[in-house]
């Protein structure tokens, strides 16, 4: 089969779309996680693993597996960062522009690629092919390209990691935006052929290593209380 990174014919494995270990949060003592489903239809799962498709070889799942490394040591406390709070707003400091990037948008193309009906909400159109090779040739692009803001998701004073939400897109400023919620953050990902709001690209990681981040309490994040409010209903029926 070909693999979808290098697009050479090779053995494909089993792929990860969110990385292995944004579930630790999730696993309970037999190493499961509970898989609710939408679908009134659809029985809720006890996976023991995080999703999964035939999408990579093995050497792009090595490839990629260097940004997932340096991003669980930033996301999990392992990697020596500054941090720096101005009122609401949280700035980071001494991440590697690169790494951190590349494994954003890793996530943002892997989805766009899958077949899986949890990511179908993602659709780059052209932009899934210049991801493909910027991620290949480990080129992070310019600050002014796929800027992406961070949310850690707050409730009860704290950061709700244990929660993954099925992605979604929607409009932000006139430019397309995907929001993906896990690892405790919902991260908001701008995908357009013209520059994004100073906005987004100020609070986007900058080569500086330099990135702002605004916490926000679930209750006011609307897309994820309407998902939630719609399983409430669903379970009713």
């Amino acid at each position: 089969m070909t693999c979808n990174l290098c697009q050479k014919e090779r053995d494909l494995k089993n792929s990860h779309i969110i990385p292995e270990f944004i579930y630790s949060s999730l696993y309970d003592e037999k190493h499961r996680f509970h898989e609710i489903s939408d679908d009134v239809k659809k029985k809720n799962k006890m996976p023991q693993k995080g999703i999964r498709e035939r999408l990579l070889c093995l050497e792009c799942e090595q490839h990629l597996s260097k940004y997932e490394r340096y991003a669980s040591l930033v996301l999990n406390g392992g990697y020596s960062i500054t941090v720096r709070n101005e009122g609401r707003l949280v700035h980071l400091g001494n991440v590697e522009y690169l790494k951190f990037k590349l494994f954003a948008l890793s996530v943002l193309w892997r989805a766009s690629v899958s077949d899986l009906g949890v990511f179908c909400q993602v659709k780059l159109g052209p932009h899934e092919e210049k991801l493909r090779i910027m991620i290949l040739n480990d080129d992070p692009g310019t600050e002014y390209q796929y800027p992406f803001i961070l949310s850690p998701i707050i409730h009860e004073n704290e950061v709700q990691e244990a929660l993954i939400v099925a992605p979604t897109w929607t409009r932000l400023e006139n430019h397309f935006a995907y929001r993906f919620v896990f690892g405790g953050i919902a991260w908001v990902f701008v995908v357009s052929g013209h520059k994004a709001p100073n906005v987004i690209i100020n609070a986007s990681i900058n080569r500086n290593g330099e990135l702002t981040m605004l916490p926000w309490e679930l209750s006011d994040m609307r897309f994820i209380t309407h998902m939630a409010q719609k399983l409430a209903q669903q379970s009713k029926l």
